[in-house]
C-alpha cells in the first residue's frame, strides 16, 4: 500500500503528514458541509455527529473537524473515542444531518481518514461520494458563517451507553438467560475504539472478560486487521486461560470475529452465519437477507433452510445497506464479520454482532463455540491476488465470462468484477483500483478444494504475462 490518498465509496484516508494534511482535512469536511446542504440532501438543521477512533493523529484531525464544522456553522455533537457504528447510531438517534467517523478502519497506524454518514444513518452512496470529491478539489466554493452564526459544539458522553441500551433492549435478547451462562470471554479490541464499549457491553451480559489490548491508545499491539494471521496472541490467551471463547474487533469495531474454544479462529464468515441463524431460527423472522458476492454460501444454506431469500450486492457496505434499505431486509451483512441489524441501525456493528453471538450460544446449549459452528453448513473461503502488470484486467473477466456463460449449473454475475457460481464452489474475480492485481476470492467444502479452484484461476490469469 502507497502513501497516496485514497477516496471512495469508505470514503476518504491518507497516510498521516504525507497525503492526509490539515488542507485535505478541511476541504473534505467542508465539501461535506455543502454536499448536506445542497439539493442532493437539503439538510437544514446544521447538526452533525463527530467520533473517532484511538488513532495517535486523532486528536488534531478532530480539532480540524470540529472547527471546520463550526466555521460552516453547524451544532458538533462531539462524542470522542467511539466506534464507527456507535456514531451512525447516534446520528439516528439525534436527528443530525449527518456524521463523521475519524478513523482508517483496518489500516496500520500511520493512516487516518474520513467515513461521511448521511442524515438517515448511512455511509453516504457512491454518487454523493463523487460530488463531494468534486467540492472539496475547488475550496474557494465554501460558505463559512460570520462571528454572530458561527456553530457550537456539545459534548456528549453518553453515546456508548444509549448504543448498549438499545442492543440490550432488543425483544430476543435475554439478558438473564445470558448472564445465567457466565461465559468467559477473551476480548481483543488491539489498542483501538472497542474497548469500552465491548468491555461494557459484555459485563453487562455477565461475561468474566480476560482482556488483551483494551486501552484505546491508538499504539496498535499488532496488526489492526482481525484475520487470523494477526490473531495469534488473542488464539494463545484463549488456550491459556481456558476460555468459553474469543473476540476480537478492529479498531473501528464494525468488525467482530470469534475463536473457539480450542483456540482456533472460528473463521470471519462465521459471524455473519450466526446472526443469520438466530434471526430466521430462534426468531423465526421471515423475509430478505442480503450480503455481498464475496460473502459465504453458508448464509444463503441457512436462508433456503427456514425460507428465506438472499439476495446479493457488490462489495461495500453501503452497497449491502441500500439494497436492505429498498428491501426492508430483516439482517445483512459482510463476511468479514460485519452484520448489520436494521432494528438497531444499518451498519456494520461488531457490538451487535457480539449480543447476537451470545443469545445463539446460550439458546443451543452448546458448551462449545466448535459445536456450534459445526451445528452450521461447512465451508472454506481462501482470499488470493493475481498479478496483472501489463494486462487489461476488463479483458481477462470478458474473457472467464465468455468461457463459462452458458455452462450447465454455472450462474454468472458481473455487479462488481465476475462472480462464477457452480455447484459444488464459487469464485469472485475483481480487478483492484490502486494495484496491478485481481482479487481471487474462492469458496468450496474444504480449505484444499478452494485453494486448489483460486490457484487455478491465478496461475491461467498469470500465464497470460508471458505470452
Amino acid at each position: 500500500m502507497g502513501d497516496s490518498l485514497i477516496r471512495s465509496i469508505s470514503g476518504v484516508r491518507g497516510v498521516v503528514g504525507k497525503s492526509l494534511l490539515p488542507n485535505v482535512i478541511i476541504n473534505h469536511i467542508c465539501a461535506f458541509a455543502k454536499l448536506l446542504e445542497s439539493k442532493h440532501y437539503n439538510q437544514k438543521q446544521k447538526r452533525i455527529v463527530v467520533g473517532r477512533d484511538s488513532r495517535v493523529s486523532g486528536p488534531w484531525v478532530e480539532m480540524l473537524v470540529n472547527g471546520s464544522l463550526i466555521a460552516s456553522g453547524y451544532e458538533v455533537i462531539h462524542i470522542g473515542i467511539a466506534s464507527t457504528p456507535t456514531v451512525q447510531f447516534m446520528v439516528q438517534q439525534t436527528q443530525a444531518s449527518g456524521g463523521i467517523v475519524i478513523t482508517s478502519s483496518h489500516n496500520p497506524i500511520q493512516w487516518n481518514g474520513l467515513k461521511f454518514v448521511g442524515p438517515d444513518g448511512l455511509f453516504i452512496e457512491p454518487k454523493s461520494c463523487d460530488i463531494l470529491f468534486s467540492y472539496a478539489d475547488y475550496p474557494n466554493g465554501f460558505d463559512f458563517s460570520s462571528y454572530s452564526h458561527q456553530g457550537s459544539i456539545t459534548t456528549k458522553e453518553v453515546a456508548n451507553t444509549l448504543h448498549i441500551e438499545k442492543i440490550l433492549s432488543l425483544p430476543f435478547i435475554d439478558v438473564a438467560k445470558i448472564k445465567s451462562k457466565q461465559y468467559t470471554v477473551a476480548l481483543d479490541s488491539v489498542n483501538g475504539a472497542g474497548g469500552p464499549i465491548m468491555t461494557a457491553l459484555l459485563g453487562q451480559l455477565g461475561c468474566k472478560i480476560i482482556g488483551l489490548n483494551l486501552e484505546p491508545t491508538g499504539v496498535f499491539a499488532h496488526t489492526p486487521e482481525p484475520v487470523p494471521a494477526n490473531l495469534g496472541q488473542l488464539c494463545e490467551l484463549v488456550k491459556k486461560e481456558k476460555a468459553d471463547f474469543g473476540i476480537a474487533v478492529d479498531p473501528d469495531v464494525d468488525r467482530c470475529v470469534l475463536i473457539d474454544e480450542t483456540g482456533t479462529p472460528v473463521g470471519e464468515e462465521y459471524t455473519l452465519a450466526f446472526a443469520v441463524e438466530l434471526l430466521l431460527g430462534d426468531c423465526g423472522r421471515k423475509g430478505y437477507v442480503c450480503k455481498n458476492l464475496s460473502s459465504s454460501r453458508v448464509v444463503d444454506d441457512i436462508c433456503k433452510k427456514y425460507g428465506s431469500q438472499v439476495v446479493c450486492t457488490p462489495v461495500g457496505e453501503i452497497q449491502v445497506a441500500k439494497k436492505m434499505e429498498e428491501l426492508k431486509a430483516i439482517i445483512g451483512g459482510e463476511g468479514n464479520g460485519g452484520v448489520m441489524l436494521p432494528d438497531i441501525h444499518i451498519g456494520r456493528d461488531a457490538p451487535v454482532a457480539a449480543a447476537l453471538i451470545l443469545q445463539l450460544f446460550a439458546n443451543r446449549g452448546f458448551k462449545k463455540m466448535s459445536e456450534l459452528k459445526a451445528s452450521l453448513p461447512q465451508y472454506e473461503i481462501v482470499k488470493l491476488k493475481a498479478g496483472i502488470e501489463g494486462l487489461d484486467p476488463d479483458r481477462i473477466l470478458q474473457d472467464y465470462k465468455t468461457q463459462y456463460r452458458g455452462k450447465e449449473g454455472v450462474e454468472i454475475n458481473e455487479e462488481d468484477g465476475l462472480k462464477i457460481d457452480a455447484p459444488e464452489w464459487w469464485v469472485h474475480l475483481r480487478k483492484s483500483n490502486t494495484e496491478h492485481i485481481i482479487r481471487v476470492i474462492s469458496e468450496s467444502k474444504t480449505v484444499e478444494q478452494a485453494t486448489e479452484i483460486a490457484q487455478k484461476f491465478i496461475d491461467e490469469i498469470e500465464s497470460k504475462r508471458s505470452k
